[in-house]
């Protein structure tokens, strides 16, 4: 069996465990569960759409290279065990569409800000171990959560009416209204899940590193929603690099393979002395950068200079019919795909460090400048952090007995800048939501 049939049957197993394990007895779980198994006539698109095919992806693209075919079966396991939590984390992520400050302030904006609140709350204080009583922390909310339809927060709405279709045709003792608003168990899973990872890789030396960045991860999340107001690029960036699960994700590989799979000796020089740590959290950067902005970090300063003008006439051609910088970047045409992280973004209201402070700018051409300049000087730390991690891999790779673990790092990167160079709505675009 190849290494991706493995990881994806892992996944599947580790997700139907989790969902008895930590989800609520509920139509949701029951909905899940007939979802990806082998009853679904659509299961493929199921997959595809809770995202579990690109975490799959992804997985199979990090670790390929650097195992031996005898280890297959166990790290297929540990890919499974994180993949099922980030399918809860997809979902949950989701109800943050829409509350960028671009974005038009719809109906039930308020009541998820809030829902994010608690939820980011009650997490935060389980990773510290602080609680074991998600459940009872979580059920002040589980009312609200009923106005929101998790289909319509997703980027792929719908996808999900076929498959709902097919278990409602099954079930007739349930209502699509159950699955479309019944967001809350998938809540409480995404934190049992989180907090059961993070209890079992407390045992390893990168334990430290990886609770660490799930709770600066969800603080992040937290911080970006209570923003009402511009700040300076580099405190976004910050927050941003935060926001992103790269640190956490990275941490537990890296203890997968260095401390289960293989045991390396020396890792706990460059845990201690903080160079995994740096690795890790540049990475975090490079790789928010990318899926904020994807090639336009690449272009030299005449190639952004054509990109700004292109905009620019089409802003002029058109005064009569836009008057907001968010319209312009969305209607521009974009044959080779430049604007595509942007475009991504502001269809679907999320936060982003290029765009963000557009929003408090007092007219189209200002908004348009700063953009520019947003762009220069991110493109400019995007070389910055990838010489800084070249750098700090190298000196990695001169301590360690193997090159495992600056590989996995660098694979990291490499598979998020290639994904996010892609078009947001083709199928592997869809892994970034």
């Amino acid at each position: 069996m190849s290494l991706h049939s493995e990881i994806a049957k892992a996944t599947i197993e580790n997700v139907r465990s989790s969902l008895v394990r930590h989800m609520p007895h509920s139509p949701q779980r029951s909905y899940y569960l007939w979802g990806i198994s082998n009853n679904n006539p659509y299961q493929e698109d199921f997959l595809q759409m809770i995202g579990l095919n690109q975490l799959i992806n992804l997985s199979t693209q990090m670790i390929g290279d650097l195992i031996e075919p005898e280890d297959q079966q166990t790290i297929a396991q540990y890919c499974g065990r994180i993949n099922a939590y980030f399918m809860y984390e997809i979902i949950s992520d989701n109800l943050a569409n829409g509350l960028s400050s671009l974005c038009v302030f719809d109906e039930n904006a308020s009541i998820r800000r809030d829902i994010l609140y608690s939820f980011n709350e009650v997490m935060v204080s389980r990773l510290k171990d602080e609680h074991n009583d998600t459940i009872e922390l979580l059920r002040p909310i589980e009312e609200l959560t009923r106005n929101v339809s998790c289909f319509a927060q997703s980027i792929t709405p719908r996808k999900h009416q076929a498959c709902i279709n097919a278990y409602l045709a099954q079930r007739p003792d349930i209502t699509q209204q159950e699955i479309e608003y019944g967001i809350w168990p998938i809540l409480v899973a995404n934190i049992e899940s989180c907090h059961e990872l993070a209890e079992y890789m407390s045992h390893f030396q990168v334990g430290t590193l990886l609770a660490q960045g799930f709770i600066d991860r969800y603080q992040g999340v937290t911080r970006t929603l209570k923003l009402d107001h511009g700040l300076p690029l580099n405190e976004l960036v910050r927050m941003g690099t935060h926001t992103v699960s790269v640190v956490p994700v990275l941490a537990y590989f890296a203890g997968v393979l260095s401390e289960i799979i293989r045991v390396e000796p020396r890792l706990y020089s460059v845990i201690q002395d903080g160079t995994l740590a740096d690795a890790l959290t540049t990475s975090a950067v490079i790789v928010r950068l990318a899926n904020d902005a994807g090639m336009l970090l690449n272009l030299s300063q005449s190639e952004r200079k054509a990109v700004s003008a292109g905009i620019q006439q089409h802003y002029q051609r058109h005064l009569a019919d836009i008057d907001a910088i968010d319209h312009i970047l969305m209607s521009v045409p974009d044959e080779t795909t430049m604007l595509t992280r942007l475009q991504k973004d502001l269809l679907h209201g999320e936060f982003n460090i290029c765009l963000h402070n557009l929003a408090y700018t007092n007219s189209v051409d200002e908004a348009l400048t700063l953009l520019e300049n947003n762009i220069a000087n991110l493109s400019e730390l995007y070389y910055r952090s990838q010489t800084h991690l070249h750098d700090l891999l190298a000196s990695i790779d001169r301590r360690m007995t193997s090159r495992t673990l600056s590989n996995l790092i660098a694979g990291f990167v490499r598979f998020h800048e290639m994904i996010y160079a892609e078009p947001y709505n083709s199928n592997i675009g869809e892994y970034v939501a």
